[in-house]
């Protein structure tokens, strides 16, 4: 029987990790400095409130869509692709501010379209270690996907934090510094040797799609197991949302 090889570092895992790490840093240092601005321009509680809204709803509305897009398409080039957008959401807000803003309306809008971004990278970028690694190595991928992850949502509001000590652009311009580093990233992902997924009919019919999507959905539902702990995983998120509140709390 052939002993498979040791897992190690090469450019794909430095690459994928790399990439996920700047991303994932970038969104947690926009969001808290998002936080932070908006906060002091109305003074609302309510507006962080409808700021989490702006950015959690198109994951929620594109839901059947982007995972489909995953699943149809390159996933490096989708990932790099997506979060070249997270980057130009960043300039766009960096222009905002850089006009001395007093309405959060379009802080809002801004984080919706960093919210449809997200919510193309999250599946494409999270399928990548399947891609890259054979299945005996993958637990060692994700194990260090998971220390980037959590690096990165330490490391992004310590950033976001002190540069917007600073000034309010300063973190803005950190973050689509680090959206461009990702973007890099997974661009350097190399092609699968060999892409063992079904490549979907360019012209499916739109019900074959629709049924590509829904088929996660039901795959879950007859899970418990998975089912249980995605309820679990979903419900502490939502309750962990407080956090959003920090910049009043601050205050």
């Amino acid at each position: 029987m052939t002993v498979p090889a040791e897992p190690r570092w090469d450019r794909s895992t430095i690459a994928l990790l790399g990439g996920n790490l700047a991303g994932a840093t970038a969104v947690a240092a926009l969001v808290t400095a998002l936080g932070k601005l908006v906060y002091d321009i109305s003074g609302r509680e309510l507006d962080l409130g409808l700021l989490g809204l702006a950015e959690f709803a198109p994951a929620a509305l594109l839901v059947l869509v982007t995972g489909s897009v995953a699943d149809r398409f390159d996933r490096r080039r989708v990932a790099a692709l997506a979060t070249l957008g997270e980057g130009c959401a960043a300039l766009l807000m960096l222009g905002y501010v850089h006009g001395t803003p007093t309405a959060v309306g379009p802080l809002f809008g801004l984080a919706a379209l960093l919210g449809t971004a997200r919510a193309f990278v999250a599946p494409s970028a999270r399928s990548l270690p399947a891609d890259i690694v054979a299945a005996e190595h993958l637990p060692w991928v994700t194990a260090r996907w998971a220390i980037t992850f959590q690096v990165s949502m330490i490391a992004g509001p310590v950033l976001a934090g002190s540069l917007y000590a600073v000034s309010p652009r300063a973190p803005f311009v950190a973050a689509a510094v680090l959206f461009g580093v990702a973007a890099l990233g997974f661009s350097l992902v190399p092609r699968p040797a060999a892409d063992v997924r079904v490549a979907a009919p360019a012209l499916a019919p739109a019900a074959g799609r629709l049924h590509q999507a829904l088929e996660g959905l039901r795959f879950v539902r007859h899970q418990p197991i998975l089912l249980g702990a995605i309820s679990l995983d979903l419900f502490a998120v939502l309750f962990g949302g407080a956090v959003a509140l920090l910049p009043a709390i601050a205050e």
